[in-house]
């Protein structure tokens, strides 16, 4: 897989993460119980939060698929927890 390959997979699983929380919110609308979900979604989270700054590293500072990669990483985090946050 080439470095585009991977950059743009990555972009479609961290576009993808971003979207989580308002499925789950969705199922629980529904009264469905998903903290098993939700567990998973925190490890999936994380893991794609050390794929994309990996990818970050690799790219450098002067591709302009870094402030893609690092603008939708950080919208699934903010996603992510502002989700979490509403949990509490």
């Amino acid at each position: 897989m080439s470095m585009d390959d991977a950059t743009s997979q990555l972009l479609k699983e961290l576009s993808d993460a971003k979207s989580l929380p308002l499925r789950l919110k969705g199922r629980m609308d529904n009264s469905e119980d998903v903290r098993v979900q939700i567990k998973e979604g925190d490890k999936k989270i994380d893991l794609l939060e050390k794929r994309a700054k990996e990818t970050i590293k690799k790219l450098g500072c002067v591709s302009p698929e870094t402030r893609t990669v690092y603008h939708h990483m950080a919208d699934m985090l903010i996603n992510w927890q502002t989700f979490k946050d509403s949990l509490e």
